[in-house]
């Protein structure tokens, strides 16, 4: 066993598949009762570590991360799942620029010992600063816990969800348009659902109305629904209430940067996938209906919702496929042989 402490965020969705995930089902590979001696202090934690990870940046800042290293003398990995220089019109692009968040995870970068990352396009960009870096992708535990297969029972109208953040309005702007054709034929047996919404009232950018403005194709749509945003061990029984997914994508380097994390979870509960052929979902060989073309929304829509039995399929062979190259318990064996490695050398 290694003494490896994993930092998170409770409330971070990143933080949560590539810190708490992993070391949820770590199966004995880290020593906990030695943090647990040490007790709830983060200082006396750090004191025993032999390794310390987080994703992105220190809890307590990059410069606290190098005090603390180099009074206690831990080795660091840092996980990322991000490029850290967004598109222009990110919500949080200002942010991102006034705080010089950048700069502060390049710093994070190369401090660490070792930087694992989602994806080789990420690796290609972090390899400048750190040439010490891992590919290990997002995988799930699938059959365990929130990642079950149960669904609700089957309702009249095939329902298509879309589960995502409010940074995703620019990717779901993708899809404008088709949903306002579907809207306009009327189409009782389909049905849209919307997850993870979490409007507040003092947001004056209304980004989440926005967001279900496209999604309900401005109220038009039958049979629209909404879920509220979920708490992140629970957050995949949303999933439950679908028949399909839709996973659109705005191209742009930012987003090919990311991982084919929504495949996954879609995989989970066998759904097929309606999905833009853009990095970094292009990327990968997954067994999803790809939109080329705008077009190709509507007419992936209608085949779904015409033909359930041939959708079951789809959301079968998906499923085999994600089990078979995202399964978390086989990629852990390569991050602790890795954690392992890096505190031995």
């Amino acid at each position: 066993m290694i003494k490896a402490l994993a930092l998170y965020k409770p409330d971070s969705g990143c933080d949560y598949h590539r810190i708490t995930l992993p070391f949820q089902y770590e199966d004995g590979r880290v020593d906990n009762e030695a943090f647990d001696k040490a007790g709830s202090k983060l200082r006396n934690k750090l004191k025993v570590a032999e390794l310390v990870i987080w994703n992105r940046d220190f809890p307590l800042g990059i410069d606290a991360a190098i005090e603390f290293q180099n009074k206690y003398g831990f080795k660091v990995v840092v996980d990322l799942d991000d490029y850290w220089h967004l598109y222009p019109h990110h919500f949080l692009s200002a942010y991102y620029r006034r705080n010089k968040i950048a700069e502060i995870m390049i710093r994070n970068i190369k401090l660490a010992d070792a930087v694992t990352v989602t994806t080789t396009r990420l690796a290609d960009m972090v390899r400048p600063y750190n040439a010490n870096v891992h590919v290990i992708p997002n995988a799930l535990p699938y059959g365990h816990g929130q990642f079950n297969d149960q669904r609700l029972p089957a309702r009249d109208h095939f329902s298509f969800i879309y589960a995502g953040q409010r940074s995703h309005l620019h990717d779901l702007k993708q899809v404008a348009g088709p949903l306002k054709h579907i809207a306009s034929k009327n189409r009782h047996d389909i049905g849209f659902i919307l997850a993870g919404y979490h409007h507040h009232p003092d947001d004056t950018s209304l980004v989440w109305p926005m967001i279900e403005d496209i999604m309900s194709a401005n109220g038009t749509m039958p049979n629209y629904a909404r879920i509220e945003q979920q708490a992140l061990e629970e957050y995949m029984n949303v999933y439950g209430h679908a028949d399909a997914t839709i996973v659109p994508l705005e191209n742009n380097t930012f987003n090919s940067c990311k991982s084919n994390l929504k495949l996954l979870e879609a995989a989970a509960k066998h759904l097929p996938v309606i999905c833009q052929q853009v990095p970094p979902y292009s990327d990968c060989d997954a067994p999803v209906l790809w939109v080329k073309k705008s077009r190709d929304w509507v007419e992936h829509i209608r085949y779904l919702a015409d033909n359930r039995e041939k959708a079951a399929e789809l959301g079968e062979q998906l499923h085999e496929w994600a089990t078979t190259n995202y399964n978390l318990f086989a990629w852990n064996k390569y991050r602790f042989d890795l954690y392992d490695h890096i505190v031995k050398h």
